[in-house]
C-alpha cells in the first residue's frame, strides 16, 4: 500500500512543487522530519482515542470477547489525537485539514507539510493512494430489465413475532403472490448480507438458535424454487466473528437444504464470505455485512461546519454512512480498523482487505436507513449502496444492473 501512496505523491509533490517558495523534500521516516523544512512522508495513521478498547487490557481484565456496548471512541472533550507512524516511529499530526478529514487506525496515506514544534507535524495536504484499475461497464440490451435484490438484517429470533410475519411477507413479495409479477420475474438473484438470524445460545440451550434457523431454513427453501440466493454471515449469525467470516456450515439447515450446498448447485445457492466479491452479468460487485462501517463510525464524529456540538447519536445519518463508505474506497481499505477494534484473523504477507480494483457497486448491510450515492475516482464510477436492516426498517433494495438505479420495496405490516 505503501507503494501505492508514495507513486501518488510523487506525481503530486513532484520535484518542481514548492511551498512558502521552498522546495520539498521527501522523508523516508517520520523521525526525519526536521523544523521548518517543507516536506511531505508517507505511513500509517494510529488514532489514540479515550474511549477505544485495548485488547491487552481486555485480556488481562478476563473482558475480551465481551460484547462491545461502546457507542463512540471519540471524547468529545478533544483529547483524542491522530499520529501518523512507521518502523522508525510516530508524529503527532495537527492543524485544521486533521479536525475536517475523517481518520481512522490503519489506513495509510501521504501528509505534505512542516514540522509545528518538537514531535507534530503541520499538515496542509494529504494524498490517497493512486487509483485503481476498474473493469468497464458491461453492455446490456435495452430490454434487459434484470434487477438484484439486496436485503440484510432478517434478525429472526423467538422473542419478536413480528419479524416472522414480516418474514413471511418478503416471502410472499419475492414469489410474487402480492405483486405484480413482471417486478418479481426481472429479479435475477437475492443477497442476503448477513445478520440472518438474532438468538442467543445461553444456560437454557441452542433451542432459540434452532428453532431461527428453522425458519431460515424455510424460507430459503421457498425463495429457490424461483429465485438464485447468495447468503452472507453477518456479526449476530452462528460462524465466526473474526473477518473474512467464512460460510454457514450446512450442519446448520435442515436436511432438505443441505443438497444445495453441493457445488453443482452452486448457482442456485451460494452460500459464500463475508465480505463477498461476485460478477453478476459482468457488474463486479462488492458487497460486506457492515461491520467495518459500523467500527468505522465509532472512530468519528461528523465535522460541524458552524462548529456547534451536537448529539453524535443525531449526527450519525445516512449521508455521514456514505462519506465513510466513500473513505474505504479512497483508502482502497475495505477494514482498516481490523485488527485495532476489529476482529480479524492475523495475516502475515498480505491483507485480505486491501482492495486490487475497484467495483462497479459497494454495497454495506445492516445499516440503519437506506441511501445511496454515485463516486468519481479520477473516471473511475462506483454506486454506493447502504443496505438497511430489515427487522426494523422493512426495505428491500432492488438494483438494475443495467442502469444501477435502485429502488426501494417496503414490506410493512
Amino acid at each position: 500500500m505503501k507503494n501505492r501512496v508514495r507513486k501518488e505523491c510523487i506525481e503530486r509533490w513532484n520535484d518542481d512543487f514548492k511551498l512558502n517558495g521552498e522546495p520539498v523534500v521527501m522523508k523516508q521516516k517520520v523521525l526525519d522530519i526536521q523544523a521548518g523544512q517543507p516536506c511531505w512522508a508517507i505511513g500509517s495513521i494510529y488514532c489514540e482515542m479515550k474511549y477505544k478498547p485495548n485488547i491487552l487490557e481486555e485480556v488481562i481484565n478476563d473482558t475480551y470477547g465481551a460484547p462491545d456496548l461502546t457507542k463512540s471512541y471519540t471524547d468529545v472533550e478533544g483529547t483524542d489525537e491522530v499520529m501518523l507512524e512507521d518502523e522508525s516511529g510516530r508524529v503527532l499530526l495537527v492543524g485544521d485539514y486533521i479536525s475536517k478529514t475523517p481518520f481512522v487506525t490503519g489506513t495509510v496515506i501521504g501528509v505534505l507539510g512542516m514540522e509545528a514544534e518538537a514531535g507534530t507535524f503541520q499538515v496542509l495536504d494529504i494524498c490517497y493512494p493512486t487509483p485503481l484499475p476498474q473493469s468497464p461497464l458491461p453492455k446490456h440490451d435495452k430490454h434487459d430489465n434484470r434487477k438484484i435484490a439486496l436485503i440484510s438484517g432478517l434478525n429472526l429470533n423467538s422473542t419478536s413475532p413480528g419479524r416472522l410475519l414480516k418474514l413471511q411477507l418478503l416471502q410472499e413479495f419475492l414469489l410474487g403472490r402480492i405483486c405484480n409479477d413482471d417486478e418479481i420475474i426481472n429479479i435475477g438473484k437475492l443477497v442476503i448480507l448477513g445478520d440472518s438470524v438474532d438468538a442467543k445460545v445461553d444456560e437454557k440451550g441452542p433451542g432459540d438458535m434452532i428453532n431461527c434457523l428453522e425458519e431460515l431454513g424455510k424460507f430459503l427453501s421457498n425463495i429457490l424454487q424461483s429465485i438464485p440466493i447468495d447468503l452472507m454471515p453477518g456479526m449476530k449469525d452462528p460462524t465466526d466473528k473474526s473477518l473474512p467470516q467464512q460460510p454457514l456450515h450446512k450442519a446448520l439447515f435442515r436436511d432438505s437444504l443441505r443438497p444445495l450446498f453441493e457445488e453443482v448447485n452452486k448457482q442456485l445457492f451460494n452460500v459464500v464470505t463475508n465480505p463477498y466479491c461476485f460478477t453478476f452479468e459482468g457488474l463486479k460487485l462488492l458487497a460486506i455485512a457492515g461491520q467495518n462501517i459500523n467500527d468505522i463510525c465509532k472512530y468519528i464524529i461528523p465535522y460541524q461546519e458552524d462548529g456547534k456540538s451536537e448529539d453524535s447519536q443525531l449526527e450519525d445519518t445516512v449521508d455521514h454512512r456514505l462519506d465513510l463508505m466513500e473513505c474505504t474506497m479512497k483508502w482502497q481499505n475495505l477494514a482498516p480498523t481490523a485488527p485495532d477494534t476489529l476482529w480479524t484473523y492475523p495475516y502475515k504477507d498480505d491483507d485480505p482487505f486491501l482492495l486490487a480494483e475497484w467495483p462497479h457497486i459497494y454495497a454495506v448491510g445492516n445499516q440503519p436507513d437506506f441511501g445511496t450515492r454515485e463516486l468519481d475516482l479520477k473516471g473511475r464510477r462506483i454506486k454506493m449502496i447502504s443496505v438497511p436492516e430489515f427487522s426494523s426498517t422493512g426495505k428491500i433494495v432492488l438494483l438494475d444492473i443495467k442502469t444501477l438505479e435502485t429502488e426501494i420495496v417496503n414490506i410493512e405490516l
